[in-house]
């Protein structure tokens, strides 16, 4: 699946996601004050601001991933240990969820 195509399915999947628009006219409206202003203005420069902020950290983590995974394929020392260190945690998870008392 190419790009564009990945980017347009995750694009109408999040436009017809009914949770984001529940969360939006739940978090949002806190944030407004009548008495300064049009409402409506303030909602959409509030979405506004949420889009770009959250771009903006989207960026941010996938340009760092990607350099940590370029780091992470080219030692061959690190991907020696990877596996060990995450089985290991997943170990540690089982080994907890089965004497977990409830």
């Amino acid at each position: 699946m190419s790009s564009g195509t990945a980017f347009r399915l995750a694009f109408i999947s999040e436009i017809l996601n009914p949770k984001t628009a529940l969360f939006f006219l739940a978090f949002l409206p806190q944030f407004v004050q009548p008495e300064n202003g049009y409402v409506l203005l303030q909602l959409t420069i509030l979405g506004f601001v949420f889009v770009a902020l959250g771009l903006f950290s989207t960026i941010v983590f996938a340009l760092g991933a990607g350099t940590l995974g370029g780091v992470v394929r080219r030692n061959p020392v690190i991907l020696k240990w990877q596996g060990k260190v995450v089985g290991t945690i997943f170990c540690a998870l089982g080994i907890r969820l089965a004497l977990q008392e409830r």
